[in-house]
């Protein structure tokens, strides 16, 4: 992989860490408690901010539940992940390294809530890497807009067309694309199935951090 950009944004879950997994399953998990199932659920939420989630289950399954109710369980249940069982996905701490050594600034970007963020980051030692980290709470937005893509570029000092865009999700990887960003597909086993749709547009492509020379 030829890296020619002068900055670069990084997704975290999915991306940069396996985590993925627990979302869908905290997801899935919280309204199976409801007795409810729906295929996809994760790949149609996933570009979402916690908001945003929120405002989608209660419409598309009739749910009366306050934001607090099904944020706060959520939250709680990805907190023990994040503090337990989350990993850095192989490979990336290399490529980060080969980065960091060629003096490209870099950030982290993510539609994860921001104390779940730092908490990810402080535990796997990953802050190092980064500027800073920044999630759509900061921006009131999701990924489905290029608000926290533009928001973290500027932040870094750059421009679009300057800055590589690292992502796990079709959707989020199409909102950075039409923002003007280059884009970046990484694999992540979650999102196998939109894999394809992504490496059809993505400016470069990461089957597997650990192949990335």
């Amino acid at each position: 992989m030829i890296f020619d950009k002068k900055y670069a944004i990084f997704d975290m879950d999915g991306t940069l860490v396996d985590s993925m997994k627990y979302w869908d399953h905290v997801c899935c998990d919280f309204i199976r408690e409801l007795g409810i199932y729906e295929d996809g659920l994760m790949e149609t939420v996933n570009p979402m901010t916690l908001n945003q989630m929120v405002d989608y289950l209660n419409g598309r399954f009739n749910l009366t539940l306050s934001a607090e109710t099904i944020i706060g369980r959520m939250r709680e249940l990805m907190r023990v992940h994040y503090e337990n069982d989350v990993i850095i996905k192989p490979g990336v701490l290399r490529f980060l390294d080969s980065l960091k050594e060629q003096g490209v600034p870099m950030c982290v970007a993510s539609t994860t809530p921001t104390n779940l963020v730092e908490l990810c980051l402080d535990r796997l030692d990953l802050k190092k890497y980064f500027s800073f980290a920044v999630s759509a709470e900061t921006v009131g937005k999701g990924k489905t807009e290029p608000d926290i893509y533009l928001y973290a570029a500027e932040r870094l000092g750059g421009t679009p067309e300057e800055t590589m865009v690292f992502e796990d999700a079709m959707k989020a990887g199409q909102t950075a694309k039409r923002a003007g960003f280059s884009v970046t597909a990484v694999y992540d086993e979650t999102s196998k199935s939109e894999w394809d749709a992504f490496k059809s547009f993505a400016d470069c492509i990461v089957e597997d951090w650990q192949t990335i020379d």
